[in-house]
């Protein structure tokens, strides 16, 4: 497990420092000049921060659900063509079968081609997901590596919908403390598309 962590924050490290050697310029009005903190980008001034809530965690029965997806999600365009990103989600259910679920995740993106309201971008994201259920004294760890291909639509300056499809390869963890069955402490790994359908609202300031 120690190799396979290591080898996501590899990448995520590479293509982050790739980044910081690079001087972006655009071409606006066939004047070729380098970016500065205020920019605009076809007509729309861009902002820096993002914020996205993922739709589907409030209106199940128009958006598709998807499990490893976040609820709460937040990016930064470093330049911009290029942005950090950073996503949580916490569950907290007291019924009779309590369980506790908490997620995180960390990953970077950069723009591919941006045609006025529509943005077409692809990235990477590194996350891991803990999830208990009390009673039971079952336990649930995942981490994963999550490739994915972004489509952001501007509704206006500050606000947007997004889909991210992709795929992700999940290494999982089990631990049932009150089973004696060698099956129940089991680890194993699993690929699959991810967040197919899935939609994002974004804030942008």
């Amino acid at each position: 497990m120690r190799k396979f962590l290591l080898f996501i924050l590899t990448i995520i490290n590479s293509i982050a420092l790739a980044q910081e050697g690079n001087v972006l310029f655009r071409t606006t009005d066939s004047i070729v000049a380098t970016t500065s903190p205020t920019t605009i980008v076809n007509d729309i001034p861009e902002c820096k921060h993002q914020i996205g809530i993922g739709l589907s965690k409030f209106v199940n029965a128009a958006f598709p659900s998807d499990s490893n997806a976040f609820l709460l999600e937040y990016r930064y365009l470093k330049t911009p063509s290029f942005a950090y990103r950073i996503g949580g989600d916490y569950r907290a259910e007291t019924a009779k079968d309590s369980s506790y679920e908490l997620a995180l995740k960390i990953g970077v993106d950069k723009l591919f081609k941006d045609y006025k309201k529509w943005q077409f971008y692809y990235g990477i994201d590194v996350w891991g997901r803990y999830l208990y259920y009390k009673d039971r004294q079952q336990h649930f760890t995942n981490f994963a590596l999550n490739p994915f291909f972004g489509v952001l639509f501007r509704l206006s300056k500050n606000f947007s919908v997004a889909t991210e499809p992709g795929f992700f390869v999940k290494y999982s963890i089990r631990r049932d403390r009150r089973s004696f069955d060698p099956d129940a402490q089991t680890e194993w790994f699993e690929s699959r598309l991810a967040k197919i359908g899935f939609v994002q609202l974004n804030f942008h300031f």
